[in-house]
């Protein structure tokens, strides 16, 4: 009896998190401005909340401190819904002072993982070529991060500090300098065009069993699109913790990879 309870549990969650995929890919999701005016002018920063809530203060203080002179327009993707009365807290508390202009939030019921980030980037920037920062809650940024990353900018490309050269496998990859050409960027601490998820079939295609692993997906995307991929050494460090969901992944990336491999170029 406890199997069937477990099965149909899960099977419920997968429907629901596929609807709400599907939704907040068209663009059914509203953002609520918690902090600032909006300016049109600042980088759009995205980033996905889940499982550190601790780290909120620490990343808005981090991003106020950029040397960016146009500022910068935060969105938060919250994942848990569990802490969405501690995010609104924090934001209230905080009274930003320098590059942070606007910090906006979205809260799903339902994890959706990484891909909302570029559900976000389809409904604020659509088919415009625009720079997108995207950036996870487990790096710490120097103040030139944003200024280092936006320089690195160019159209139909994506540029990020975690990049590679991969082969047969996710993990047969080599180490890049910066300014080398890449396969894969990952999705924390990249500058992306923001067109590349105007496409519907970013979201349609994006196999449901993978449907977390949006780092991939989206180098692999560009790559075919003919897009230039790029190591960038804008500074940062990662926060040393045991709560980053990769680890659950790690199998799946690689059969991911084979996955894309395998698919006709054309």
């Amino acid at each position: 009896m406890h199997a069937l309870r477990t099965g149909i549990r899960r099977r419920s969650e997968r429907y629901l998190r596929t609807a709400a995929r599907a939704l907040y890919a068209r663009g059914g999701f509203r953002l609520r401005r918690r902090v600032g005016r909006v300016d049109p002018d600042a980088l759009l920063v995205v980033m996905c909340l889940w499982n550190r809530p601790e780290r909120v203060p620490h990343l808005l203080r981090e991003l106020d401190a950029q040397d960016l002179p146009h500022g910068i327009r935060l969105v938060l993707w919250n994942n848990r819904g569990s802490n969405a009365a501690l995010l609104r807290r924090q934001l209230a508390a905080f009274h930003p002072m320098g590059a942070l202009r606007s910090v906006e939030t979205f809260t799903s019921p339902v994890n959706v993982g990484g891909v909302a980030r570029f559900m976000v980037v389809r409904k604020l920037v659509g088919d415009r070529v625009a720079p997108v920062v995207l950036l996870d809650d487990d790096q710490v940024t120097e103040p030139e991060f944003m200024s280092t990353l936006l320089a690195d900018h160019r159209p139909r490309s994506i540029a990020g500090v975690y990049a590679w050269r991969t082969e047969s496998s996710y993990w047969d990859r080599s180490p890049l300098d910066a300014g080398d050409d890449a396969n894969y960027v990952g999705t924390g601490g990249c500058i992306i065009d923001g067109s590349i998820a105007s496409d519907p079939t970013f979201f349609d295609h994006l196999p449901d069993r993978y449907s977390f692993i949006e780092d991939l997906w989206m180098s692999d995307r560009a790559t075919r699109l003919g897009w230039t991929l790029r190591k960038s050494d804008a500074p940062f460090a990662f926060v040393a913790d045991e709560t980053n969901q990769y680890r659950s992944m790690i199998g799946l990336k690689d059969e991911f990879h084979a996955y894309l491999r395998s698919q006709p170029t054309h």
